[in-house]
């Protein structure tokens, strides 16, 4: 009887020495999807709030839920990580996000791209969902 617990025992640590290097769920980020940051152009100084984005210093963003906007009930406000409002997740892209939000999933944004076009600031984010 004890060399069958002592074979069982050894089998479960193999076991669990072969699994250590196995991912964990939502370990790591999930890619959910990438968009334009909508609205650039309505904010005041815009230039100014995202000079971070621009020059490179600033790649991670922070997306905050507006469920109170009265013009889009499933807003995502798209910030810096000092809160200067930068502009929205556009309309279209916005309710299976905004609903991942609501049920306390955390979303992070990142800069993929960057540029001044004609006086538009455009500027592109990837988004993805991390468990914490």
């Amino acid at each position: 009887m004890a060399n069958e617990l002592v074979a069982v025992r050894d089998n479960w640590l193999d076991l669990a020495d072969r699994l250590k290097d196995l991912p964990m769920p939502f370990e790591q980020e999930i890619f959910l999807t990438e968009c334009d940051i909508a609205g650039t152009l309505h904010v005041d100084d815009i230039m100014i709030k995202a000079q971070g984005v621009l020059d490179g210093t600033v790649v991670e963003l922070v997306l905050r839920r507006e469920p109170g906007n009265e013009h889009d009930k499933m807003a995502i406000c798209v910030e810096t990580p000092d809160g200067k409002k930068l502009g929205y997740v556009p309309k279209g892209d916005n309710k299976i996000l905004a609903r991942l939000m609501d049920a306390g999933k955390m979303l992070s944004a990142r800069v993929v791209y960057k540029q001044v076009e004609n006086h538009w600031l455009h500027i592109r984010m990837a988004i993805a969902m991390k468990e914490a």
